[in-house]
């Protein structure tokens, strides 16, 4: 499945740079909604546990005309995906996504859908012992090294909605689901994975097309 959503969005991205009409570029910024999942056996059930908390998001646009209604839409994006264990200690993530949209526009009202690449720069977990989840340790025998708790890349899912006005001015909402497990080897009990809903404002230079 994830070949297939890679190789679907290579080739819409290459058929774009020859048959785009016009590209125009901006930039973004926002809030949003963290959401950590945790899947995991206990007792031979699957539990489930959810960790919340709120980060941003800031980084460019390239909107790639297709047609007067239709525009393929690659953002490149620094996130803060940080989230709460407890009152005491945070999961800080730091991510770059790429989420690649098919926009359909009319009259300035834009909605559309793709695939979402996130890579992890950093994952620490903050309190009484900070760890850096995406480092190996050694286990037990100091020959031995033991897998990173968290794998860097996240293949998601993204949905988003918004208007931009005629100056040029964007707003927007976009929802993220992580579609890939980022669990490390040594949890192949667990399941990981990420998912946000952010709010957005952003700016297209040369403003909206008529």
């Amino acid at each position: 499945m994830k070949k297939t959503i890679i190789a679907m969005s290579a080739i819409i991205i290459s058929c774009t740079t020859v048959k785009a009409q016009e590209v125009s570029f901006g930039f973004k910024a926002g809030i949003q909604q963290n959401i950590f999942s945790l899947k995991y056996t206990e007792d031979g059930d699957w539990s489930r546990q959810s960790l919340l908390g709120t980060g941003f998001h800031v980084g460019g646009i390239a909107d790639i005309s297709l047609s007067e209604q239709f525009s393929i839409q690659p953002q490149l994006l620094f996130n803060s995906k940080t989230t709460a264990m407890s009152s005491e200690m945070k999961l800080k993530m730091m991510a770059i996504d790429l989420p690649v949209n098919f926009l359909y526009k009319n009259n300035g009202f834009f909605a559309g859908l793709g695939p979402n690449f996130s890579y992890g720069l950093s994952a620490k977990s903050s309190g009484d012992s900070e760890q850096d989840l995406y480092k190996k340790y050694a286990g037990e025998d100091e020959d031995e090294a033991e897998g990173a708790m968290l794998k860097r890349f996240e293949l998601g899912a993204n949905l988003t909605m918004g208007y931009q006005f005629e100056n040029g001015l964007m707003i927007s909402a976009n929802y993220v689901q992580g579609l890939s497990n980022i669990a490390g080897a040594e949890t192949a009990h667990t399941k990981y994975s990420t998912r946000l809903l952010g709010l957005s404002v952003g700016y297209m230079i040369g403003g909206r097309a008529k």
